[in-house]
Formats: C-alpha cells, sequence, structure tokens
C-alpha cells in the first residue's frame, strides 16, 4: 500500500511496466472534464474508471481486495477516507473471490483508515484489503486498474 501527492507520482515508475502510461495520462488530462466512465488505455492491462460515488461512512463501506488488478486511486472532487487491511488481518471472505469481478468482500470490520485528500493518491496491491469512497458529500474519483502481472515487452 502506498499514499502519496499525485506530484510524486513519478517516483513510483518501479510499480508496473505500465506506469509511464499512467503517468502520461495523469498529466495530459483534464481531470476536472472527465465524464463517468471506463477509459481504455491498453485492452484489459490498463484501464481507469471515472467514477462517482454516493455519501458513504465507514460502517457502509465494505472491505474488498483483488488478485489480478493493482488499484490506484485519486479522489478528484472531495477529500475522502479509505480503510487499509494487510492481506495477513484479513477475515474470512464475506463475498468469496469472484474472477470475473476481481474481487472479494470482507463485510465492514476495517479498522485503520488513511485520509486521501485531493492531490493525492492511493495504491493497493492485490491481496491488500481496501474500504475506499468513505466521505460525506458525492464525489468523484479515478480508479487506475493495471494488471499485476505483466511482462516488460508486453507495454
Amino acid at each position: 500500500m502506498i499514499i502519496d501527492s499525485l506530484d510524486r507520482l513519478r517516483d513510483y515508475a518501479w510499480i508496473s511496466p505500465l506506469m509511464p502510461q499512467v503517468i502520461s495520462f495523469i498529466s495530459g488530462t483534464d481531470m476536472t472534464r472527465l465524464k463517468p466512465g471506463r477509459i481504455v488505455l491498453q485492452a484489459d492491462d490498463l484501464y481507469v474508471n471515472a467514477d462517482v460515488n454516493s455519501p458513504r461512512d465507514r460502517k457502509a463501506a465494505q472491505i474488498e481486495s483483488h488478485e489480478k488488478y493493482i488499484d490506484i486511486q485519486i479522489p478528484l472532487t472531495a477529500d475522502e477516507e479509505m480503510g487499509y487491511m494487510p492481506q495477513s488481518m484479513l477475515p474470512a471472505a464475506a463475498v468469496p473471490y469472484d474472477e470475473s469481478r476481481d474481487a472479494a468482500f470482507y463485510g465492514n470490520a476495517c479498522d485503520n483508515w488513511l485520509q486521501v485528500r485531493r492531490g493525492m493518491f492511493a495504491v493497493f496491491f492485490p491481496g491488500e484489503g481496501h474500504a475506499p469512497a468513505v466521505t460525506p458529500v458525492t464525489a468523484m474519483k479515478l480508479v487506475i486498474k493495471i494488471k499485476a502481472h505483466v511482462e516488460d515487452n508486453q507495454k
């Protein structure tokens, strides 16, 4: 798990061979003009979900984890709280892993919360539990999905 400011995103190029495309997208996109939906950058290997989330409190936030994708979550219009649980501390899945959704859900047992403000990002690696989108207002965010095991020659 990583949390940092967007102006330091380049420091994390080691995350994936696809990070140059992520950095280029972020630096070359007017995020205030994005409409909700999916933006495909490289087929199933790299895409962006522009999401609008309704207000949600911690009690309503479900812990989720992924096996195939790294999440880079970027709040755009409001600060957000995101729950985090290391894989070793996750309870048994309430909703078992679904390969088609690349997600398992663990209920709302998170007790570790991080503040991710506008201008920041959070990275969640496969297996790491996270409960995103806790905010008192309707808010737009980006969730960049990077396939975790992409070879350098597939750029």
